[in-house]
């Protein structure tokens, strides 16, 4: 692999994160000019009976003999029609009447010998109620053209059937969107599952045929990846409420933070601000900014226009310092953005109501007091950043106790922040946490913007009832391009059933997993799906470790194993049922979440 390094956004609402790895564009499972092979949109899971169409492209066959289709399992394992097509060309794959595991091959005709294989988790049909009504999904990561953002609204029929939606789809190259969606989804006994959706735009990557991972938490809520060769990526899955197509409802003071990368320049940009808006009159009447644009900073006064939602709960939103995003509702007060302003600019974020304290200017110090977690994810002058921690606010804006983890680029360090930290928080919600020199063995974090939000949202969660309330955070440093969350935290046992999403970023590019993991005795086990740089692999059998931090309750330390490779990991309880996570190593950087199933 010999690519250029390109500056990317990824992940979704767990983190809007600009990382520089090695686009997968100029990965291949054949790095010469010989008869290859590649099945690029197989999901991992399907229910009994259910069809899905699969596509596999054959690279240098001179004779254009195409595709030959094949399955294996002890007993039926489903039929293809045809069974044979032309390289690129589609077979509808339906599977057995049975669960099961089976096996798919793709094999060149040109060249039997030369073929590729993926495993699919066949269940029960039973699973699917779990996903019935509007959903909003938002996910970022890279595709063949670069860094890329996505979301849009999915109407799940409880039967494994998408009967409607649509999506916005940016990337280094494409704008598109509003685009109709339908598709088929299937959901296992242990909450994971797979979505493919047929977006109606053949401009998209694999002509808008999309495949998704997720593991289920609740009915409500799902964590994703892109699990196809067309691109990889992380985010979340959440249950529309019927205010997200109430104009009225997408009224009052908000929050937001939107990262990417600013195409023209070459480098990682966030956006982030506070503005009070009101959809049905299409008006901003107040607000402030701020930019970070490779470490080059700015803030000023912000102005704009909204739209009022359609019937899935999209909007847009025009801010006047030079970004235009697509929103869809999750709820009148928690928006997922997607940006408009490719091929020059690509970001994707969130923004979230601030309530009665936004609306009328009575943020303060004292609306950060009590015990939280603070994590954030980007990319340094070192390379990729990952930050995790937790620490007590006074509310006179000190933090008395505090420690956190940080890789950037692969240097690891762990720190007490507490009596090295201080805040500052406006009456609009804005304001600066400054983190001691020690945070990062590069030096290069030091001063995060804080955009204040609702105490009645749980920001990670939307449908989710407690654990509301904290902040957005965006770098604004000269030397770092990060965001994140500050988010309230309790405690309780690490010990149960928990949904797994990490995105992790190394020398090859990104890898994304999504599963589930059961926790038992400082032991985890598990399986997950990983999309490596698009070589997805699923039911990947997962193991791991933790250890209490005896001396900062709340952190534990320990390890994931997963595909041969172990990854050192640190924990930071947010509740009983969610944790985020952090990698640790040398060779990869990420961060992720673990959330009850």
């Amino acid at each position: 692999m010999n690519a250029a390094r390109r500056t990317r956004g990824l992940a979704g609402p767990l983190v809007a994160v600009a990382l520089l790895v090695l686009s997968f564009a100029a990965c291949s499972k054949s790095s010469t000019p010989s008869l290859a092979i590649n099945l690029t949109n197989a999901p991992a899971t399907l229910t009994v009976n259910q069809s899905v169409n699969l596509t596999a492209t054959v690279g240098y066959d001179s004779s254009n003999a195409g595709v030959d289709w094949s399955c294996s399992a002890s007993g039926t394992c489903g039929s293809f029609n045809p069974a044979h097509t032309a390289s690129g060309g589609t077979t509808v794959y339906t599977a057995p009447a049975s669960a099961g595991t089976v096996t798919i091959t793709a094999a060149a005709a040109a060249d039997s010998s030369v073929k590729d294989t993926v495993t699919i988790s066949i269940v029960p049909i039973g699973s699917n109620s779990a996903l019935n009504g509007s959903y909003v999904f938002s996910v970022q990561g890279v595709d063949s053209n670069g860094t890329y953002s996505a979301g849009g609204t999915i109407v799940a029929d409880g039967n494994g059937n998408i009967t409607g939606g649509e999506q916005d789809y940016t990337d280094m190259s494409i704008q598109a969107g509003p685009d109709a969606v339908t598709g088929t989804y299937s959901i296992g006994p242990d909450g994971r599952g797979s979505i493919t959706l047929n977006v109606n735009n053949t401009t998209l990557p694999h002509n808008g045929v999309e495949t998704f991972s997720i593991a289920v938490t609740s009915a409500s809520h799902a964590l994703m990846t892109q699990f196809d060769g067309t691109a990889t990526s992380s985010g979340s899955l959440d249950l529309q409420a019927a205010s997200a197509i109430d104009a009225a409802a997408i009224s009052g003071a908000f929050a937001f933070t939107a990262q990417g990368v600013d195409v023209t320049s070459r480098v990682p940009a966030c956006y982030g601000g506070v503005l009070i808006m009101n959809a049905s009159s299409g008006n901003f009447s107040t607000g402030t900014y701020f930019l970070n644009d490779g470490g080059s900073t700015n803030s000023g006064a912000l102005s704009g226009s909204v739209t009022a939602p359609d019937s899935f709960g999209r909007g847009t939103i025009d801010f006047a310092m030079g970004l235009t995003v697509a929103y869809y509702a999750v709820q009148g007060q928690v928006l997922r953005l997607v940006g408009r302003n490719a091929p020059y600019l690509v970001t994707g974020g969130s923004m979230y109501g601030q309530g009665a304290a936004g609306a009328g200017g009575t943020f303060s110090k004292a609306s950060l007091s009590g015990d939280y977690v603070l994590f954030q994810a980007g990319g340094t002058v070192l390379g990729t950043l990952a930050l995790a921690g937790q620490f007590s606010a006074d509310g006179a804006g000190n933090l008395t106790a505090g420690v956190a983890d940080t890789n950037d680029g692969g240097t690891a360090t762990f720190t007490s922040i507490a009596s090295q930290s201080a805040y500052a928080i406006a009456g609009d919600g804005t304001g600066t946490l400054i983190l001691p020199a020690s945070v990062d063995a590069g030096g290069n974090i030091g001063s995060l913007v804080i955009l204040a939000v609702d105490p009645a949202i749980n920001l990670l969660d939307p449908n989710a009832a407690g654990g509301g309330g904290g902040a957005l955070v965006m770098d604004y440093d000269s030397n770092v391009v990060a965001s994140g969350f500050i988010v309230s935290r309790s405690l309780g046992a690490f010990a149960g059933n928990y949904a797994l999403n990490l995105q992790l970023v190394g020398s090859n590019g990104e890898s994304d997993w999504v599963g589930q993991s059961v926790a038992a005795s400082g032991a985890l086990t598990g399986s997950v799906d990983i999309n490596d740089s698009g070589a997805t692999s699923a039911g990947v059998s997962l193991s791991g470790a933790f250890t209490a931090d005896l001396t900062n309750t709340g952190r534990w330390t320990g390890s994931f194993t997963a595909g041969g490779t172990t990854h050192l990991i640190s924990y930071y309880q947010v509740s009983a049922g969610l944790f985020i996570i952090v990698d640790m190593d040398t060779a990869d950087v990420g961060i992720g979440i673990m959330e009850t199933e």
